[in-house]
């Protein structure tokens, strides 16, 4: 039997960097370095963020800051499982914080405010739902591969990227005439900065070299011919330059250097795998914890706990494209502390719906949740560790579900759900590494929530309960919530008087809830008449029915023998029988006669009827080791009945078990037949378990082993296993991809583990009929499909033609929702049938309001129609229920409104006409000088019979200069044309120079701080000729250069009387003016103050500078008496005496003056 295996996923490493070369020829592998926008998730001077080897980059207006963690913290971040000597179920203790190290490289006297500019847009979004402030919420948040910054210095951009030796790059692109001399980059945080004999950058921190290569530099000619420039770091303290050799400074000039981080390890963007699951078009979601402190509050060395530094990740693959396109978004959830997701389901509303558990107190809930508040618990670890390490819960835990919507985008609900213990975590019936965070999440049609799990808290939220107190150590817990999650449904313990945890869900088409788990002791609510309402004796599975819509007992039963036994996942056939795949440890776990399985073996396939009464049959299966030999993950009963199963073993499960997937039986058609003992391991079963259809070990040959981490995967009911993975643990590359297989990123860059995930397809043959479809009871026969091909149909109104297809014949007496059949055969005698709705709805009249002709350039006109409620199609231009006759363009457009819903349908078309607008010309600009007063007849304009309006003009065209008291003007005409209905406007401008003048005003800048100081000298004036619209020379009558420009801004430098003439010409008309003097007074500071009370000469008042004034003043010995940064001309030496002083001035230009000056009374 062949299996296909069309998608491989794995989220790794998503940049590795070396030190290795520049390459020169062959391109180099894709791309995978991101700047990721800042949308509100971080601080609002970081505009990018980019995930670097062993750290992080941020970008910011003035320049980068690097944040890096110490190798020792990612080895903490790895697992710290595997260890064949450890003991049983538990951990070595671990560091509570991470060390790290960030450093800024600012634009030193660069432009504070330059412009950052994204290149390259990657595929998929992000989202972050981070903290209890949506305020710091951030949806749709794009990722790029490369980022200008834009006019750093004067003619000179930065541009950061990813090079083709997967290095960190960043270029100065320097314009013609730019200078280098501008650029300085100036170092803070790091330890300390160098120069190596070769000519590299080394920036030591305490936790790592990163070394910039030594730049290179270089000019492109017009033909494309690269120049070589020399270049070189010179390096001043903590600021670096760059020191060139000869170049063409009319040619452009690139710098870059390179950022090599070879003595990092690990990546920020490390994920452990949990949880997956899959929606309606076969996507498949991933759900992990990803690790990384956050944006470092001031540089230099740093601690931060472990415990902040897991928050929840999500990822939605597309599972038939490749590389960056399979990824379609990215969601971040959490708050402060940790959180890990527990399981994941798809609702009817294609949304995410996630059960997991949380130590946050600022985890992102609903306004409207159903339980605001965190109520935590004890400090707990649930791998054994230290509290504060990377899983340590250190405010205890509460359950959280949460809902994205169907593209991540929002966050649509969210709860806390737990008392004043902890909730969510297994810790007393972990039977494998990751069951302590075991649990189930299910929705029904109605898109009701339901979750499993389990508590501490004898005070754990109960609304109509069949249990209200805990009676144990722990309780399973059931709930169901709306879709909103705004309030409990029905929620309830389960358990005895020993521990309890429930582990899965199904609900059965007659609305049973079946749950199942596992318990110890006594007392666990079964019901009389089930397969064993008593407890054999150690841990034990158990299954329970609850009623769906009440939490009220149905069935109940334990299952197991006196050996420890747990019960991991549930499914239902298509008769309704349960179907239970667990653990154990028992020899002698009933098994029944001629059904494939190896008596002894430490894992279990038990079906029971839906009243949990009696055993239908009964199996284990594997190598008959003495320990269990795989953690079960995914569970699947399919229309056929037949079996699959998931699941990972090995050395991550050391502290639990010694089994291995060593000698586990596999097919001779497995897609991989050996195994290094730490792999995964799928298996199909024939109906009825009477043999072993498939199975196949899945997994890197060598390295540390694949696992998961905790949560559950599923199955689709199409035979497609979605499994989320840990792998590549020690930073190996050897996880499997078979040819022809998709995937996202084939590379792992990290020392550590990561979350991979793969989706195989087990061929299973299931009905599709498709969607809910809507017929009008007049409407003609509707062709049925279905898929596979090849299926028949059956039900009210369905008639198969002479071609062998199916159709549907809508009728009055069909009016309402039919359900129809689709069945297709399977395997052997199986078949799979699906229904599918077909409503038929009673025709109504309906009325569309009457449309006039319209223009092609009118405005978009509001369609009408009765009843309301329908849809409109016809035309380009069609929006909704809006017509844009500027899209359509010119003809006649046939608009058509339908209405089709489950209650009525019906259709009316209409026409309109779209006339084409005329193209009037309103003919050339025209000037006039000041002496043309004569009116003129406008010619030139088409087509003819036009109307003018605007200043001066009649409708016939005839224009009469306006008076503009010598000062002239520039006159806007319109010139309208009427075709059709469609009215045109177009404009000519008449311009009407001004006349000669004398002694015209300047504008001279009056100084507001001090007004007796205006026309100082340096003194800068902007000069406006008298209209605008010409061509000009200035003279500004102090002996510099005339210039041309219109505004031109002048400075005159030393004091004096100054005559400014300017030349306009517009067109002809040749217009001289004559100014007003400037007069530009001298500066001047008096040398002597008399602070006598006599009004006169009282202040030290310096005629300097209008802008504002540094003033310092020291006595004859050299001391400073007095100083301030804006001098207010209000210095009266109190409380010194006379004599004697020294003054400095400098103001806000960089202009200074110094001298003596003599107080005297």
């Amino acid at each position: 039997m062949s299996r296909l295996l069309p998608l491989w996923l794995c989220l790794l490493l998503p940049l590795s960097l070396t030190a290795a070369p520049r390459p020169t020829a062959a391109p180099g592998p894709e791309k995978t370095l991101e700047f990721v926008e800042n949308k509100g998730q971080w601080p609002k001077t970081v505009r990018y963020q980019a995930e670097l080897p062993g750290g992080r980059l941020y970008l910011t207006p003035t320049g980068f800051t690097y944040s890096f963690l110490s190798a020792a913290t990612f080895a903490q971040i790895n697992h710290r499982h595997g260890d064949d000597n450890a003991p049983p179920r538990s951990a070595a203790p671990a560091p509570t914080e991470a060390r790290g190290h960030a450093y800024t490289v600012s634009f030193e006297g660069g432009n504070a405010r330059a412009a950052l500019l994204p290149e390259q847009a990657t595929s998929g979004t992000r989202n972050y739902f981070l903290g209890s402030n949506p305020r710091e919420w951030a949806s749709g948040v794009a990722g790029y591969r490369q980022v200008r910054y834009q006019a750093v210095y004067p003619g000179i951009d930065v541009r950061v990227y990813e090079n083709a030796g997967q290095n960190l790059e960043y270029d100065f692109e320097l314009a013609p005439g730019a200078k280098p001399d501008n650029i300085r980059l100036r170092y803070a945080g790091p330890n300390a900065v160098r120069l190596s004999a070769e000519g590299q950058l080394l920036i030591e921190t305490s936790v790592g070299t990163v070394i910039e290569q030594a730049p290179l530099a270089w000019q492109t000619t017009a033909t494309g011919r690269r120049l070589p420039v020399s270049c070189r770091f010179e390096l001043q303290g903590s600021t670096v330059r760059f020191r060139l050799g000869a170049y063409d400074a009319k040619l452009p000039l690139i710098i870059d250097p390179t950022v090599l981080f070879s003595s990092f390890t690990g990546s920020l963007a490390d994920n452990w795998g949990f949880t997956a699951t899959h929606d309606a078009q076969g996507n498949m979601y991933s759900g992990g914890v990803a690790f990384g402190p956050g944006y470092p509050t001031s540089p230099g060395a740093f601690q931060t706990s472990f415990a902040g530094m897991a928050d929840v990740a999500i990822i939605k693959y597309k599972v038939t494209a490749s590389g960056a396109a399979a990824r379609l978004y990215a969601t971040y959830l959490g708050g402060s502390r940790t959180d890990a997701p527990h399981s994941l389901i798809v609702n009817g509303l294609g949304e995410l719906v996630l059960l997991g558990s949380t130590s946050s107190g600022n985890f992102p809930v609903g306004s409207a949740a159903a339980q605001r508040t965190f109520r935590g618990g004890q400090p707990v670890n649930p791998f054994g560790g230290a509290i504060l390490d990377q899983m340590g819960y250190p405010e205890g835990s509460d359950l959280f579900v949460a809902t994205l919507s169907a593209d991540g985008s929002k966050l649509v609900a969210a709860t806390y759900l737990g008392g004043s213990a902890n909730d969510g975590l297994n810790l007393s019936l972990a039977n494998n590494y990751g069951d302590q965070f075991r649990g189930d999440v299910l929705t029904d049609g109605a898109n009701n929530v339901y979750i499993a799990s389990t508590t501490n808290s004898t005070d754990f939220p109960m609304a109509g309960a069949l249990q209200r107190n805990l009676r144990g150590a722990t309780d399973a817990v059931v709930c169901q919530l709306p879709r909103l999650l705004d309030r409990l449904n029905w929620s309830t313990y389960l358990g005895g008087t020993g521990t309890d945890a429930a582990f899965s869900l199904q609900l059965s088409t007659g609305r049973t809830l079946y749950v199942g788990g596992a318990t110890t002791g006594t007392g666990f609510p079964t019901v009389a008449g089930s397969l064993h309402p008593q407890s054999a004796g150690g841990r034990e599975g158990f299954v329970v029915g609850l009623a769906a819509d009440a939490g009220t007992p149905r069935y109940g039963t334990y299952l197991g023998t006196s050996a420890d036994d747990l019960a991991f996942f549930v499914q239902l056939d298509n008769s309704g029988d349960v179907y239970v795949l667990g653990q154990t440890n028992s020899n002698a776990y009933p098994k029944t006669a001629d059904l494939y399985g190896t008596p002894g073996a430490r894992q279990f396939i038990h079906k029971l009827d839906a009243t949990l009464s009696t055993t239908m049959f009964s199996t284990t299966f594997g190598s008959a080791q003495s320990e269990h030999e795989f953690s079960p993950t995914a569970f699947l009963v399919d229309d056929c009945e037949r079996v699959y199963v998931s699941g990972w073993g090995g050395a991550t499960n050391r502290g639990y078990s010694t089994g291995t997937t060593r000698n586990l039986p596999i097919t001779p058609d497995a897609v991989q037949k050996t195994t290094d003992g730490n792999d995964f391991y799928l298996a199909e079963f024939a109906a009825g378990l009477t043999g072993l259809e498939y199975a196949t070990f899945y997994g890197e040959q060598g390295g540390r082993g694949e696992h998961v981490d905790g949560g559950t995967s599923r199955f689709s009911k199409k035979g497609v296993v979605y499994q989320a993975v840990c792998g590549g643990c020690g930073g190996t590359q050897g996880f499997p991809r078979p040819p022809g297989a998709s995937f996202y990123d084939t590379r792992n860059g990290s020392t550590n583990c990561n979350n991979a995930a793969f989706a195989i397809n087990f061929d299973i043959i299931t009905a599709d009929p498709g969607a809910t479809r809507y017929a009008c009871a007049t409407d003609g026969p509707v062709l049925l499909g279905g898929q596979p091909a090849g299926g028949t149909w059956s039900g009210p109104g369905v008639v198969r033609r002479p071609d062998g297809r199916y159709e549907f014949r809508p009728t009055p007496e069909l009016v309402g929702r039919n359900v129809l059949q689709y069945t297709v055969k399977a395997t052997g005698v199986c078949v799979s049938t699906r229904p599918m709705a077909l409503i038929v709805a009673k025709t109504q009249p309906v009325t569309i309001a009457p449309l006039a002709s319209l223009c092609a350039n009118a405005s978009p006109i509001t369609l009408q129609a009765t009843p309301t409620g329908g849809t409109w199609s016809g035309p380009r231009g069609l929006s909704g229920n809006t017509f844009d006759p500027r899209l359509s363009g010119p003809g006649t457009f046939t608009l058509t409104y339908s209405i089709s819903d489950t209650l009525a349908c019906g259709t009316a078309s209409t026409t309109v006409t779209i006339n084409a607008p005329p193209t009037p010309q309103a003919g050339p600009n025209l000037t006039l000088c000041a002496y043309e007063t004569a009116p003129i007849q406008l010619t030139g304009a088409t087509p003819a019979g036009g109307t003018w309006s605007g200043p001066g003009v009649t409708p016939a065209g005839l224009f009469t200069p306006p008076d503009t008291r010598l000062l002239g003007g520039i006159f806007t005409l319109t010139y309208t044309v009427s075709e059709n209905g469609c009215a045109v406007t177009a404009t000519r401008q008449v311009l009407l120079a001004p006349s000669p003048t004398s002694n015209a005003p300047l504008q001279v800048p009056v100084c507001e701080r001090f007004p007796e100081f205006t026309g100082l000298a340096p003194l800068t004036l902007t000069m406006k000729p008298v209209l605008t619209g010409g061509t000009y020379e200035w003279d500004f009558g102090d002996g510099s250069p005339r210039s041309t420009e219109e505004n031109p801004e002048h400075v005159f430098t030393q004091p004096g009387r100054y005559n400014v003439r300017l030349v306009a010409r517009y067109a002809n008309c040749v217009v001289e003016t004559s100014f007003a003097p400037v007069i530009v007074n001298r500066t001047f500071v008096p040398n002597i103050i008399t602070p006598n009370r006599d009004l006169q000469n009282q202040s030290f008042i310096p005629y300097f500078s209008c802008r504002t004034t540094q003033l310092s003043l020291y006595n004859r010995w050299g001391s400073k008496v007095y100083e301030t940064a804006d001098y207010r001309n209000d210095w009266q030496a109190t409380g010194l005496s006379d004599g004697l002083y020294y003054y400095q001035l400098k103001d806000a230009d960089g202009r200074t003056a110094k001298g003596w000056l003599t107080v005297v009374r």
